[in-house]
């Protein structure tokens, strides 16, 4: 049988499985997923949400943080912040780290394993192409900046990141490194709020400066080997 046709076949029996399973999965649960639906959003309402499930809270946090990273429609940082007035600083910033880390790696992973098709499922088709294109032959630091910066849409670049170059340790070293200050920041401030004192908001203030100065150094060395990636080669008869 064609290779073609043999990879055709695995992706329908993917989507069909997967499928089945999402319709079992809101069968069952639908009454809960209507609640949840009705949560997203609202921070004072997720915290309330996440203490309804006593010691489970860590687990719920933990599965909806990993599944932000494959469906956009989930408000992550809403849930990061609630997960850090209900659980602490300490505990609400490892649940983070750990979630959101493991789900990047398995999106990563499966892009390599099902490639531009998966990808094509997460974002429109311009939008993929033109990350695709400046990530094709960057390592490590690239994806480190897309994991730190708003200025990237970080959950898509794990599968863009599949899709390039980079090898999967070096991608969990990104992936690992990069999320590691937002997770932190974002849960501190749903554990202490306002009560933050104005030194920290200022360091805050300088260590995004300093990034943004990395990144701006690095930005103008990635274009001008961009565009001379993009230089077409004459060629010459003799």
């Amino acid at each position: 049988m064609n290779i073609s046709k043999i990879y055709i076949r695995k992706s329908w029996l993917l989507k069909g499985g997967l499928s089945i399973i999402a319709l079992l999965v809101i069968g069952y649960w639908r009454s809960d997923l209507v609640e949840f639906f009705a949560l997203i959003g609202n921070r004072e309402v997720i915290i309330e949400y996440l203490n309804q499930y006593g010691p489970l809270g860590p687990v719920v946090l933990f599965v909806v943080l990993s599944l932000q990273v494959f469906f956009a429609i989930l408000p992550g940082h809403a849930f990061i912040v609630a997960g850090g007035y209900v659980f602490g600083l300490v505990v609400g910033a490892a649940i983070t780290q750990i979630s959101t880390v493991m789900a990047s790696q398995l999106a990563f992973l499966l892009t390599r394993r099902w490639g531009r098709p998966l990808v094509d499922r997460m974002a429109p088709e311009h939008v993929v192409d033109h990350w695709n294109r400046l990530a094709e032959k960057q390592g490590g630091l690239f994806f480190f900046f897309s994991f730190v910066l708003p200025i990237f849409p970080n959950d898509l670049m794990s599968f863009v990141a599949g899709l390039s170059s980079i090898s999967p340790r070096k991608f969990f070293v990104a992936n690992f490194c990069g999320r590691l200050p937002c997770a932190i920041f974002v849960t501190l401030i749903g554990s202490h709020g306002f009560e933050l004192p104005l030194w920290f908001w200022i360091v805050i203030l300088l260590l995004l400066l300093g990034v943004s100065i990395l990144w701006k150094q690095f930005s103008t060395r990635f274009e001008h080997q961009f565009l001379t990636d993009m230089t077409p080669v004459k060629c010459v008869s003799g």
